[in-house]
């Protein structure tokens, strides 16, 4: 048994704030683009007066303009670098064009229905695997660095279900069943001895202070993405 010390690590894990994903005519927009609505911005706000008493000492976000922005607004005054990840952006989509009408509700409203898949793709575009590898690779390199204690990461819906399904035990088909809402706040803790991870206990999950009995979150994430898209899918020629 090793007599190093164990030190116990937490983890903030944030979703971004609410965006418009598409035009005031309907028609979707560049997702690596779009920045907070003002909604987004409220919703921020209001888990930043949560999080006030917070000192973090380690700060992490997607390079994407709305994560960055929520992370921004989280920070607020703390005198800590925020550093953008690229590695840490949302699972890419295949083209929408190349899904067929038939195949569009189960392929975007259940899109998550795959990740457990050895083969399963995010609607025909990144491989979950790939996925998996990408967010678990630049997180692992942030647990072996020595000199934090609290940890700001602020990114996706799919980053935080892979986060949350490996901080249960490691199996990807959990994460289907993980929704997380805009501006959303999960807590995990890590038992770090020697470099090595020893434990992990999931303390808060997908916690909305504008909505904390979730009375206005009938619908899941992807959902609500598909009711936006079924218009245009009649719209096809």
């Amino acid at each position: 048994m090793s007599t190093q010390p164990v030190y116990r690590r937490r983890c903030y894990l944030v979703r971004h704030g609410h965006v418009d994903y598409f035009s005031p005519d309907g028609q979707p927009l560049d997702p690596r683009n779009v920045p907070l609505s003002g909604l987004g911005e409220d919703q921020v706000r209001q888990l930043a007066q949560v999080l006030a008493s917070v000192s973090f000492d380690r700060a992490l976000c997607s390079d994407y303009p709305r994560a960055r922005q929520t992370a921004e607004g989280l920070l607020g005054d703390h005198p800590i670098e925020l550093q953008a990840c690229a590695q840490l952006r949302e699972v890419r989509a295949g083209r929408l064009r190349e899904i067929a009408p038939e195949q569009m509700q189960q392929q975007v409203s259940y899109a998550f229905d795959s990740f457990a898949e050895p083969d399963g793709s995010f609607m025909g575009g990144e491989r979950w695997s790939d996925f998996g590898s990408r967010i678990m690779a630049r997180f692992e390199e942030v647990l072996a660095e020595p000199d934090w204690q609290s940890l700001l990461l602020v990114s996706h819906d799919a980053v935080n279900r892979l986060l949350l399904g490996w901080a249960l035990g490691g199996a990807r088909g959990c994460a289907a069943g993980l929704e997380q809402d805009n501006a959303c706040l999960n807590i995990i803790d890590i038992d770090m001895q020697a470099g090595r991870i020893l434990r992990r206990y999931v303390r808060v999950v997908n916690l909305t202070p504008y909505d904390l009995p979730k009375a206005s979150q009938r619908q899941t994430v992807m959902e609500r993405i598909h009711a936006q898209l079924a218009p245009l899918t009649k719209q096809r020629p």
